[in-house]
């Protein structure tokens, strides 16, 4: 997963405008970015101020995780590899002992969980 840390401001409604197109809602615009890269500890901590902006490996299984259930990507050798998705990491929290990130998928309200999914995240200490 490839990290980067965003800054954002929000462009509400202003008369005239429709906002994102096909929402109808406010626009967020990348006012700035930094490459994070791997360091995950720089990412958890800038989590706890902004979303930040990642591009997911996607996997057929993604297009169908629903409420509920954690998209762990691939579940065999043979499952179709979709290529990159555009996601903003909004939260990260433990369960059952997995680190799960909250996300936001850019593909609208209609899938997942009203267009958010819970990504599972597996990370190796340098150390280790």
């Amino acid at each position: 997963m490839q990290v980067l840390e965003i800054g954002f401001f929000i462009q509400y409604d202003k008369e005239g405008t429709k906002g994102s197109p096909g929402e109808g809602g406010d626009m967020i615009r990348i006012e700035d970015y930094t490459f994070v890269g791997g360091d995950f500890k720089a990412a958890l901590n800038i989590l706890q101020m902004q979303p930040i902006g990642v591009s997911l490996y996607v996997f057929q299984e993604y297009w169908s995780i629903k409420k509920g259930d954690i998209y762990r990507g691939p579940t065999s050798n043979n499952t179709k590899y979709y290529g990159f998705h555009a996601v903003l990491i909004v939260d990260a929290f433990v369960i059952n002992g997995d680190l799960v990130f909250w996300c936001k998928s850019s593909s609208g309200k209609h899938i997942h969980d009203g267009g958010y999914i819970m990504v599972y995240f597996h990370y190796e200490n340098d150390s280790s």
